[in-house]
């Protein structure tokens, strides 16, 4: 969450072999730039509102952020909408509770695997392209957890980010902005 909503820069490859774990230190060393790039303020801002609102369970959020994104145009179906949607709340899963998230026992691959084809099929646009990019990451941060067999709460991530975080600009829709994640 620091890469993208902190500097904006991301490395975007989550391969093992390029992050070195020094033991005596306890810190995790990234080895391998080569898949870096970075993103633009407002896809940053939008993206965390989308965050924000899957772990909030906040339909309408997600679907404004997700517009202002340029995910969705609001013409798609509602049933190409309903499956954004859900995708994007089983995202948010881990950022939705103040409990510890079994990454070993979520199904978030697979729930998302079975709306893709929903999707797809109801696209009037594309994604934009910063998506591709963060949601490789995604995918390989949830799967390096799963195999690690990680367990712990990811609610206080998304609480710093957003107490941290410094919105360029409000919502199209002129809602203002909430720092908080609700209870």
């Amino acid at each position: 969450m620091q890469e993208l909503f902190q500097f904006q820069f991301m490395q975007t490859d989550p391969n093992w072999s390029n992050f070195y774990f020094n033991e005596a230190e306890g810190k995790v060393y990234l080895l391998d730039f080569g898949a870096s790039r970075d993103y633009p303020k407002l896809f940053a801002d939008n993206y965390l509102r989308v965050i924000q609102g899957a772990a909030m369970g906040n339909r309408k959020q997600i679907m404004r952020a997700s517009k202002d994104l340029g995910f969705l145009t609001g013409y798609e179906s509602k049933a190409s909408i309903d499956a954004h949607i859900h995708a994007t709340m089983v995202l948010g899963e881990p950022f939705s509770s103040d409990r510890p998230f079994d990454f070993s026992k979520q199904k978030t691959l697979s729930q998302i695997h079975g709306l893709i084809p929903t999707i797809l099929e109801g696209r009037l646009t594309p994604p934009p392209e910063e998506s591709y990019s963060v949601h490789r990451k995604w995918a390989g941060v949830f799967l390096l957890c799963a195999k690690m067999g990680s367990v712990f709460n990811c609610r206080p991530l998304l609480e710093d980010t957003l107490r941290d975080y410094q919105f360029t600009t409000s919502s199209t829709e002129g809602q203002q902005i909430d720092k908080t994640v609700a209870q």
